[in-house]
């Protein structure tokens, strides 16, 4: 398909109207998103909290896990570990071509005996032998077992106990023979669903975990390209740089003027080069940056106004307060239009937390 222009306002404008779709209820937004990120980091609230609340009516901070076994939604890793529809985990599924270990094949028969496992139990069983985690922490050796066997397709989360994943063993399926070709363009088409208009380098790195389905690059290059040749994706320059979209998916340029607090892990706003090359200045998730470094704070969350980032909010709660800390990449827009928006999404951030109306406080630094 013909590679056609924009320039970068109305992209900023359909992006952000497209990225904000407003859902009644959890399980309509989990159809409609089709994949939401998480994080552990509760700073206000974990970031697939952040995320369904800026989309879900009425959304408060936990609704998801509560919700979780009813839902048809599945945990698992595609471009970051998150929460997903039953297709799309079903296309994630693979079983290694290695097998199992005696000692896996062990503890998955000892979960298919309980019936939903807590890493705990397990513990009793087989020890709590301590590993070193991806992160660089400490993590028990069956637990990073059954993270291991959930990604592979073994186990599937059946729901959370405190925040902790609890285990089973899922029904067969056949999914894991359907041609690789099929289920890594399906999982394509569901990434670009989730961020909207990516550039090809970013969408192929972003899927890296799924190597294993083409290990040759070009061959995944080839995938994309053919969803480009069979129209089911088009691409787009703007201003010099090139997106794959689904273009009837952000055909408005319908941008309310309300201020959002965004979760670091926002689609809107994930993709850092995108994000940089819309509003012009440079953001960093910097939880894990040494605090002596930390430019904007621990988990600065991205402050959108209509269609401009224009700063970031720090969020946290102290006894049965939220404080709100704000910083601008220029001066703080002037008027009372500003204030009364931010003022109405400060409410909303505390009704979120379960915190009383007016329980919240403002207050700000000079522009950077």
């Amino acid at each position: 398909m013909a590679n056609r222009g924009m320039n970068a306002r109305e992209f900023r404008r359909r992006l952000v109207a497209g990225s904000f779709r407003r859902y009644s209820r959890v399980s309509a937004a989990m159809l409609g998103l089709q994949f939401v990120q998480a994080d552990p980091i509760r700073s206000p609230a974990r970031a697939q909290d952040l995320i369904l609340r800026q989309r879900v009516d009425g959304y408060h901070a936990g609704d998801l896990e509560k919700e979780y076994p009813e839902l048809e939604v599945e945990e698992g890793f595609l471009f970051a570990y998150g929460f997903m529809t039953s297709d799309v985990w079903r296309n994630l599924r693979w079983r290694g071509t290695k097998g199992l270990s005696a000692t896996e094949r062990v503890v998955l028969e000892a979960v298919r005996e309980i019936g939903e496992a807590h890493p705990r139990d397990l513990d009793e069983r087989f020890g709590r032998k301590l590993v070193r985690n991806a992160w660089g922490g400490q993590s028990l050796a069956t637990k990073r077992m059954l993270e291991e066997l959930q990604d592979r397709g073994y186990l599937r989360v059946s729901r959370r106990r405190n925040g902790i994943r609890v285990y089973q063993v899922p029904e067969q399926t056949d999914e894991a023979a359907v041609d690789p070709r099929l289920r890594y363009s399906r999982l394509v088409l569901t990434t670009i669903h989730v961020f909207g208009p990516v550039e090809k380098s970013f969408l192929i790195t972003e899927l890296g975990h799924l190597n294993h389905m083409i290990p040759d690059r070009k061959k995944r290059v080839g995938v994309v390209d053919q969803l480009l040749d069979s129209g089911r994706l088009a691409d787009i320059n703007v201003e010099g740089s090139s997106y794959l979209w689904k273009e009837a998916d952000w055909e408005s340029e319908d941008v309310s003027s309300v201020v959002r607090f965004l979760s670091p892990f926002d689609p809107l706003v994930r993709d850092r080069q995108r994000f940089e090359r819309l509003w012009g200045w440079r953001y960093r998730f910097e939880a894990y940056v040494p605090a002596a470094k930390r430019e904007r704070g621990y988990y600065a969350m991205p402050l959108l106004w209509g269609e401009q980032v224009i700063g970031w909010v720090n969020a946290a709660i102290e006894g049965e307060r939220l404080r709100l800390d704000t910083g601008f990449v220029g001066e703080r827009p002037a008027g009372k239009g500003f204030r009364r928006a931010f003022e109405d999404e400060a409410e909303a951030m505390a009704s979120f937390l379960g915190l009383e109306s007016g329980a919240w406080e403002w207050t700000h630094r000079k522009s950077s």
